[in-house]
C-alpha cells in the first residue's frame, strides 16, 4: 500500500465518540477495536485497489487531571494488521499514547507517544483516539440537532450530531469546507463525503459501543490522482478484567513521565546476518573507504556484524583505519545503538592508548543513541570524574563525558535511565567543590533539559563565581517553563556581570513573554545597554516573533539609532532574515 493511501486511511479514520473525564480508576476500561478500508486508486488512468484492517484490544485509561486540563491513555493491545489480506508486523500501534483535553472547551491541546515514532506513525495513532472523541460535544447543548465545525488530517469540514437517547448519539459528517494540504502530497481539491455515519452508545465513563462506515472520494486538482476510500469502524466494550499485561496500565499517571520505549522494540529489525568470522569483517571493513562509502551500506555492515563490534578497539589501537574512516566510524557506531556498540564506544573512550582526539568522538559518537548504556557502563563513565589523578587532558575529556551523559538523558527523556543519570548529575553538583566540575555540571543538566533540577541550578544564580552564574543560566534556558523563567527574572536586574546578564536575556528568550517582560528586553536593546547585551536582548526578542506579531515593529526603530556594525547584522537577522 502506497504512503499516500495510508495518509488517506489515517485522515478518514474519524468517526467518534465518547470519553468522560473520570479520573477514577474504576473508568479504566477495553474493549474490541476494529478499523478496515477499502481503496481505490487511480493513478494516470492505473487503477489499484488495497484493502487494510487494523484489530486490538483497545485499553482506556482516565490519567492526570488538573484545573485547566486532564490526560486520558490509550493502547491497541495486541494489535495486528492486515495489508491486503497478508498479515504485516506493526509494533508502533501498540505503543501506549496519551491525549491532553481541556478542561472548559473538551479540545484536543496536546499529544504524548511512549516512543519516539516517526511522524507519520503519530498520524496513525492520533486519527486512532480521532476515532473516539467527541470530549468537546460534553460543553454543547445536544437537546437538538447540532451543527459544528471540525478538522481532520485532511481538511476542515461540518459535522452533525443527534442524540437518540441519554445514552446514544447518532454522528453524520456532511461536508467539507476546506482541505489541508500534507507538505509531501500531491494538492487536493475539497474532499467529497459520500457516505458517514456512526452511532455510538455511552456508559458512564466512556464509550460503550461505536460502529459506523464512511465513504470519501479524493481528486486532485490535476485530476491525475483520484481515491475512493471506503471504512468500517467497529468498538465494543468488553465486561473481561483490563488485560494486564498491558503497558499503559504500568505507566505513571502523569504522561510527562513515561519510561520510552526502545526503538529496537517499536520498529524491530532484522535478524543480523554476519561474516564468518571476527577477521573477515575486520579485512573487509579496512578494505572500504569509509569516508566515502554509501551510507545505508555501512550501516548495514555493522548492523550485520554488531556481534564482532568489540574487535575494533584493537584495530583502532593498530592504526588499521585513517582519520577520515575513524571520524566516519564513530558516527555509524553511535547511531547503530546496539550493546556492542555502546561498549566499544565507552571502552574507547577510557583506553589511554588511544589518541585523544579519537577518545573524544567516541564521547561524541554517544550523543546519538536512543538506547539506553548499562549500569556498568554509565558507572564506568561517571568514575572518571571523581578521580583525583587526571591530567589536564583527561580532565578536558572527563567534562566532556559529563555534558554528553546530559544528552544521553536528554534522548531518553523520562525514562528510569534518563532520571539515575540526571540524578547522578545533580549528587555530583551538589557535593563537589571544584568550580570547573560544577560549571560542567551545570551544562550536562542544562543539556539533559531535565526540570526536576532546576531548583539546584537555581542556586548557582546567586554564586559568587560569575561564570557559575552564566552557566547557571544557560542551564535554565534549555528548559523553559514558568518557574525557570521566573528563576531567570528575579536575577536580572541583580546581575551586574554582563556575560552572565547576557546569558539570562539569551535564557529568557527561550520562552513565550509577557508583554511586560518583552518590555524589560526590550529595554537591554537601547544603546544604553552594552554591546553584548544588545545584541543577547536582540537575539531573545527575535524569538518572539512566532507569538507576537509586533516585535519586528518593536526592532525596526534600532536600525536608525544603532551604529554598530555587528549589532546592525543581528537586527537584520532579527527583522528580515526570516523572510
Amino acid at each position: 500500500m502506497s504512503r499516500l493511501t495510508l495518509f488517506m486511511v489515517s485522515a478518514l479514520t474519524l468517526p467518534f465518540g465518547s470519553v468522560s473525564a473520570s479520573a477514577n480508576d474504576n473508568c479504566t476500561s477495553w474493549g474490541n477495536f476494529t478499523t478496515s478500508a477499502s481503496t481505490q486508486m487511480t493513478t494516470l488512468n492505473s487503477p489499484s485497489n488495497n484493502r487494510l484492517s487494523i484489530s486490538g484490544a483497545l485499553v482506556y485509561r482516565p490519567l492526570l487531571r488538573t484545573e485547566k486540563a486532564y490526560w486520558l491513555g490509550l493502547q491497541l493491545h495486541k494489535a495486528t494488521l492486515s495489508v491486503d489480506s497478508n498479515t504485516a508486523k506493526s509494533p508502533f500501534y501498540q505503543v501506549p499514547f496519551a491525549v491532553k483535553i481541556g478542561a472548559q472547551s473538551g479540545q484536543i491541546l496536546a499529544y504524548h507517544f511512549a516512543a519516539k515514532l516517526k511522524s507519520e506513525d503519530e498520524q496513525k495513532l492520533i486519527a486512532l483516539y480521532q476515532a473516539m472523541h467527541i470530549e468537546h460535544l460534553k460543553h454543547l447543548d445536544l437537546t437538538v440537532p447540532v451543527t459544528v465545525e471540525e478538522n481532520d488530517n485532511m481538511g476542515r469540514y461540518k459535522v452533525r450530531y443527534e442524540r437518540v437517547d441519554n445514552t446514544s448519539l447518532i454522528r453524520q459528517k456532511l461536508v467539507y469546507l476546506q482541505t489541508t494540504q500534507g507538505s509531501n502530497l500531491f494538492n487536493f481539491k475539497l474532499p467529497e463525503v459520500k457516505a458517514d455515519t456512526f452511532n455510538i452508545q455511552q456508559n458512564a465513563c466512556w464509550i460503550s459501543l461505536l460502529e459506523g462506515e464512511n465513504k470519501t472520494y479524493v481528486e486532485s486538482e490535476k485530476g491525475d490522482i483520484r481515491i475512493n476510500v471506503q471504512q468500517q469502524v467497529s468498538y465494543k466494550t468488553s465486561q473481561q478484567p483490563v488485560p494486564s499485561e498491558a503497558l499503559l496500565l504500568t505507566l505513571p499517571l502523569d504522561p510527562k513521565k513515561w519510561p520510552m520505549l526502545p526503538s529496537s522494540v517499536v520498529y524491530p529489525k532484522p535478524a543480523p546476518n554476519p561474516l564468518q568470522d571476527v577477521q573477515t569483517f575486520i579485512n573487509t571493513l579496512t578494505a572500504l573507504d569509509l569516508a566515502s562509502l554509501d551510507e545505508k551500506t555501512l550501516e548495514q555492515l555493522l548492523y550485520d556484524n554488531q556481534a564482532y563490534l568489540l574487535s575494533l578497539q584493537q584495530a583502532i589501537r593498530d592504526g588499521l583505519f585513517n582519520d577520515k574512516a575513524l571520524s566516519r566510524l564513530f558516527l555509524k557506531l553511535g547511531q547503530n545503538d546496539s550493546t556492542n556498540a555502546h561498549q566499544l564506544l565507552v571502552d574507547l573512550y577510557l583506553d589511554g592508548e588511544i589518541a585523544p582526539k579519537q577518545r573524544f568522538r567516541s564521547l561524541m559518537a554517544l550523543k546519538y543513541i536512543q538506547n539506553p548504556l548499562s549500569e556498568k557502563l554509565a558507572e564506568q563513565i561517571f568514575s572518571q570524574l571523581d578521580s583525583t589523578e587526571l591530567s589536564d587532558e583527561e580532565q578536558l575529556l572527563s567534562r566532556s563525558a559529563m555534558m554528553v551523559m546530559g544528552v544521553i538523558a536528554h534522548n531518553q527523556s523520562g525514562s528510569d535511565f534518563a532520571h539515575k543519570v540526571t540524578d547522578t548529575l545533580a549528587d555530583k553538583l551538589i557535593t563537589t567543590r571544584d568550580q570547573q566540575k560544577q560549571a560542567t555540571l551545570l551544562n550536562a543538566l542544562g543539556n539533559s533539559r531535565d526540570m526536576r533540577h532546576q531548583d539546584n541550578i537555581n542556586k548557582y544564580m546567586s554564586d559568587d563565581n560569575a561564570e557559575l552564574r552564566r552557566r547557571a543560566a544557560e542551564a535554565l534556558g534549555k528548559m523553559p517553563n514558568p518557574q525557570s523563567l521566573k528563576m531567570l527574572e528575579t536575577h536580572l536586574g541583580s546581575e551586574q556581570n554582563n556575560k552572565a546578564k547576557s546569558a539570562i536575556l539569551e535564557a529568557m528568550g527561550n520562552n513565550k513573554l509577557s508583554h511586560r517582560q518583552l518590555d524589560t528586553l526590550m529595554a537591554y536593546t537601547q544603546k544604553s545597554a552594552s554591546k553584548s547585551l544588545r545584541l543577547s536582548a536582540i537575539n531573545a526578542v527575535a524569538k518572539q516573533q512566532s507569538d507576537d506579531v509586533d516585535v519586528k515593529s518593536k526592532l525596526k526603530p534600532l536600525l536608525k539609532k544603532e551604529r554598530d556594525q555587528e549589532v546592525l547584522r543581528a537586527l537584520m537577522q532579527a527583522i528580515h532574515g526570516g523572510n
